[in-house]
């Protein structure tokens, strides 16, 4: 008599590495070229834990074409202050390439980003923030 026993973790994936950071201040560059770094302009972005967000194709203005594209909506007064230094896990990407932020001052703000969902590992938390707010540990 043989006996065949397996172990899986009941989704059919073989686990996933997860990643770990801590929170910093996510700067983000306004520079619509890149390749001219004579228009590098740098802002700190707000350090802002959302619950939640909306996927919505919005015109994109930057380029030559003018098509929809999928953006992440967020508005900051939703947000939970965030402190740098704190320890995370990051347990998803959105899948947009830019983010449109309701501002608190009622100016909506494209940037070119991402957000990821997070996990305090402190507290277990959970949420999403700016890519750019997380320094992975190596």
């Amino acid at each position: 008599i043989f006996l065949l026993q397996g172990c899986s973790n009941g989704n059919g994936d073989k686990g996933k590495s997860v990643s770990t950071g801590i929170l910093k201040t996510p700067v983000q560059n306004l520079n619509p070229k890149p390749s001219n770094s004579n228009l590098d302009l740098f802002v700190d972005l707000p350090l802002l834990l959302w619950p939640s967000f909306e996927y919505k194709r919005i015109i994109n203005y930057t380029g030559q074409n003018h098509q929809k594209v999928e953006h992440c909506l967020i508005t900051e007064s939703e947000g939970a202050q965030l402190q740098t230094g704190t320890k995370v896990e990051i347990i998803d990407e959105a899948r947009c390439f830019y983010v449109l932020l309701n501002s608190k001052d009622g100016i909506p703000k494209p940037y070119t980003i991402t957000l990821v969902q997070i996990r305090l590992i402190e507290t277990g938390e959970e949420g999403w923030t700016w890519s750019k707010a997380i320094e992975l540990d190596k």
